[in-house]
């Protein structure tokens, strides 16, 4: 038997039972389609996370953070005081490389005041260094001073989402707020940033000078970290470990005792990145790829039932000269046809979902075709698998016992 005609049995054996078709494309249409979704959003996730890393993240900063042990994410269990203004003081006066520093306590979201209305917004302390350290300064109004970090001074800088919510089209500069029971006067609003790697919206929050935060809001006297930024041309491991043996010095640890601090730098900060991004380029592909599997097992034991119901017209074949190989061929051509076919409209309905993920976040979202063609060659190989048992049992049926 030719291959074009077996070829062209297998697509009108397909096509006579089509609810069993749909079923049998179902399964890798599930699988094929979470595997283009997931890998596409998982890139696209990727790729904003280092680009808000690198946004906030330069060569020539450090960052020191409260605790030792490993980096904890979130503001979760008791307050840490290992760091304190006097320490960034010593690094300031002993650390040539370091040429600015900006020590930072954070009070999470407390209520503001504004006529009347109440919102729940984010407080950040930071000192005047904060405005060329993280480069942001303000678009309307002006950055607090030296002298109101050191006067402890009841001034703020409002993001521009809080600007435009609290105030409600007026003009936010020299307005007073109450944070708590402390009121301040606005002086300037922020530049828009966007999210921060942790997912923090940098456009809803509210800054202070670092002394007003300890002082007035907290009323605590240590640091939940500080960001340094060294000269340029500057080794980085060698500025982290004289900032470490002045901390370990100040803090009064002996050798054997871990740092009760966290100091690390932008090439480790991407590290972690990419560590935790592990999730998006292994763990989620390898759930799809187990979608394909189940589609896979459904695909063969669909094809057992066709084989079996299809003994009489297997016999007929084998009757007039079809032989065994043609018969696996058209069995196998089955299989992969339509494991095949599912894998093509689940890339196509990817692509759509995609699209209107893209319209509706207005964010940029492309289909990996590289996923989406492995997704089709993956699906027609499972298909392929998946008929190799009925497609041999169906070759080794014998023509009198299918004819009775």
């Amino acid at each position: 038997m030719r291959t074009t005609r077996v070829l062209g049995n297998s697509v009108r054996a397909l096509t006579r039972n089509r609810l069993r078709t749909f079923f049998m494309m179902l399964g890798t249409f599930v699988g094929v389609c979470a595997l283009t979704i997931i890998l596409a959003i998982g890139r696209e996730t990727q790729a904003e996370v280092l680009r808000r890393f690198e946004k906030m993240f330069s060569g020539s900063t450090m960052f020191v953070r409260a605790g030792g042990g490993r980096v904890r994410m979130g503001a979760h269990g008791p307050p840490t005081t290992t760091l304190t203004l006097d320490d960034m003081k010593a690094i300031d006066r002993e650390i040539e490389e370091v040429v600015l520093i900006d020590p930072m306590q954070m009070a999470g979201e407390r209520e503001v005041v504004y006529e009347g209305r109440t919102s729940r917004i984010r407080i950040e302390g930071h000192s005047e260094a904060a405005e060329a350290i993280w480069n942001r300064s303000v678009t309307r109004g002006a950055y607090f001073t030296a002298g109101d970090v050191s006067s402890a001074a009841r001034v703020a800088l409002v993001g521009e989402k809080v600007a435009g919510e609290l105030f409600r089209g007026k003009d936010a500069v020299g307005k007073q707020i109450r944070i708590g029971v402390v009121p301040f006067q606005v002086i300037g609003v922020l530049a828009p940033m966007g999210m921060d790697p942790h997912g923090l919206d940098k456009d809803n929050e509210i800054i202070i000078p670092i002394t007003t935060m300890l002082r007035r809001v907290r009323n605590v006297d240590y640091l939940t970290g500080a960001r340094l930024a060294l000269g340029e041309g500057i080794d980085l491991d060698v500025a982290q470990a004289r900032i470490r043996d002045l901390l370990r010095r100040r803090h009064g640890l002996v050798q054997d005792q871990e740092d009760d601090f966290h100091l690390f730098t932008p090439v480790q900060v991407r590290q972690m990145v990419k560590s935790s991004n592990r999730i998006f380029t292994l763990f989620l592909p390898l759930v799809a790829g187990l979608s394909i599997l189940v589609g896979g097992l459904v695909v063969a034991n669909l094809m057992l039932m066709t084989v079996h119901d299809r003994q009489a017209e297997i016999g007929l074949r084998k009757a007039i000269g079809a032989r065994p190989g043609d018969i696996q061929l058209q069995f196998l051509a089955e299989s992969a046809a339509v494991t095949g076919l599912g894998g093509l409209f689940a890339v196509i309905t990817g692509y759509i979902i995609l699209r209107l993920l893209a319209h509706v976040q207005g964010t940029p979202a492309g289909l990996p075709w590289g996923a989406a063609a492995l997704g089709i060659l993956g699906a027609i190989g499972m298909g392929l698998l998946a008929g190799v048992v009925p497609a041999r049992r169906a070759a080794r049926l014998e023509p009198v016992q299918t004819l009775r």
